[in-house]
């Protein structure tokens, strides 16, 4: 039998396999848009939850009393304002050392890294569709807000009812990144 033809141990196949599942991850977190030092608070996130000292103090390996602790204090609240405000990260509004968290959007999105993958939406269809079909019976209701019957009534009911879901959808959003 010659080398390569039908060997076992032969794993040529496997290795470009995991070649492109590597290739397609890395293509995907360029397309995230994170720094290094986004994709290493992350990391570190995904253990639990962290002060921004605890994350300086992990990442640079860097105590507060070193005179480059400031700088680089500095750095890690810019980024995590960053993937704060693309919904990666949240933490508590009070107190004094605010330890900060992965929101579920922020885990969704990073498993959405492994090639089987797709990203995650914010929004998903039939939210949109919710708050759509809540805007239309508004604006319905108020084209006929000067007629009388039962089709007012039943516009009336239908608005309050897609108003009721787009508010739940508007909820279970609001969780996604908080």
């Amino acid at each position: 039998m010659a080398a390569g033809e039908g060997d076992p141990r032969d794993t040529g196949d496997e290795l470009g396999i995991l070649r492109e599942r590597i290739l397609s991850s890395v293509r995907k977190l360029r397309h995230m848009d994170l720094t290094m030092l986004q994709v290493e608070i992350a990391d570190r996130l995904m253990d639990g939850r962290r002060t921004a000292t605890e994350l300086v103090e992990q990442i640079f390996e860097t105590r507060s009393g070193d005179p480059e602790f400031q700088a680089r204090y500095a750095a890690i609240r810019r980024e995590i304002k960053s993937l704060e405000n693309r919904g990666y990260v949240s933490t508590t509004l009070f107190g004094r050392d605010r330890p900060y968290k992965l929101t579920p959007h922020g885990i969704a999105l990073l498993t959405s890294i492994l090639p089987e993958d797709q990203k995650p939406r914010i929004l998903g269809r039939w939210d949109l569709a919710a708050f759509i079909a809540t805007t239309l019976t508004g604006a319905s209701l108020l084209l006929f807000r000067r007629q009388e019957g039962w089709p007012v009534f039943v516009l009336f009911a239908l608005f309050f009812l897609l108003l009721g879901a787009s508010l739940s959808s508007f909820a279970r959003t609001l969780r996604k990144v908080f």
